[in-house]
């Protein structure tokens, strides 16, 4: 289909092979390019945050304190719950003239006005990011605790009696050993964010005037408001080609590992 024209609304042609021409199209199109930038960005903001913030909250749990086992089943339930309650719940929070989020921070005199979290060009992207990795980071803390566990715990005592330092374990301790899963989680969250569709949409429907219209929203749109089913299947094509090229990396990657190891 991304090879040939379809276009809902001239029904005679469709079905006919045109080669490049979606693609060309596409490059021509300032929507799609700007959707490739917010995309990129959307990647690179969310992806490191939700890993680190997750590595931290790793680390956090896997220490031994009153309660542990109820705050490792609290940290799941952002992940656990679907992506549409989630979003429900971020919209009340920051709803401009009477959400929990400006009413606070009116409070505390950090601002003098409800802020239009969700309605205003230059902070919808940064709420949904926020959204994105409130919703994400529980994933990675899970995968990671669930390392820290398996590193042997001679390694940290054998480090303790040559004097080595909390910061110099880490360093060259934890880190190392849980290289392979951070490889597997980074790629997993890089490929997800790719193709992060819900929470976008159901926050700001890729508005106010197309401010936070990633990839897949811009496909969406071509495909199902505007009937160009030639130019959506191009669009998607060539972000399964990106996510290709990921997993090509992670397997290199991986297989390094396992010759190193």
């Amino acid at each position: 289909m991304s090879f040939q024209n379809w276009y809902l609304l001239r029904p005679a042609k469709n079905g006919v092979f045109i080669g490049l021409d979606n693609f060309r199209k596409l490059f021509h199109d300032k929507y799609f390019i700007a959707s490739v930038k917010k995309t990129l960005i959307y990647i690179v903001i969310t992806v490191p945050f939700r890993y680190v913030l997750g590595y931290a909250t790793a680390i956090m749990l896997n220490r031994k304190f009153v309660g542990r086992t109820i705050a490792r089943g609290i940290i799941v339930i952002p992940w656990a719950v679907p992506e549409v309650v989630t979003c429900l719940i971020w919209m009340l929070m920051m709803q401009k003239d009477y959400g929990i989020i400006n009413t606070e921070l009116i409070r505390f005199g950090l601002i003098s006005s409800g802020i239009g979290w969700l309605t205003s060009n230059k902070v919808a992207m940064t709420s949904a990011v926020i959204v994105n990795i409130w919703k994400g980071f529980p994933f990675v803390a899970v995968m990671l605790l669930a390392g820290l566990q398996s590193v042997p715990q001679d390694l940290y005592e054998a480090a303790m009696v040559d004097g080595a330092s909390d910061w110099k374990q880490f360093w060259h301790i934890t880190i190392p050993q849980l290289r392979p899963i951070s490889a597997v989680v980074f790629m997993l969250l890089i490929v997800w964010t790719i193709r992060d569709y819900g929470i976008v949409y159901v926050l700001t429907g890729g508005g106010p005037s197309r401010a936070t219209e990633i990839l897949t929203i811009y496909m969406y749109k071509e495909a199902f408001n505007d009937f160009n089913y030639g130019i959506a299947a191009a669009c998607g094509f060539l972000m399964m080609i990106v996510v290709l090229i990921f997993v090509v990396f992670y397997l290199k990657a991986q297989k390094q590992e396992g010759m190193e190891l």
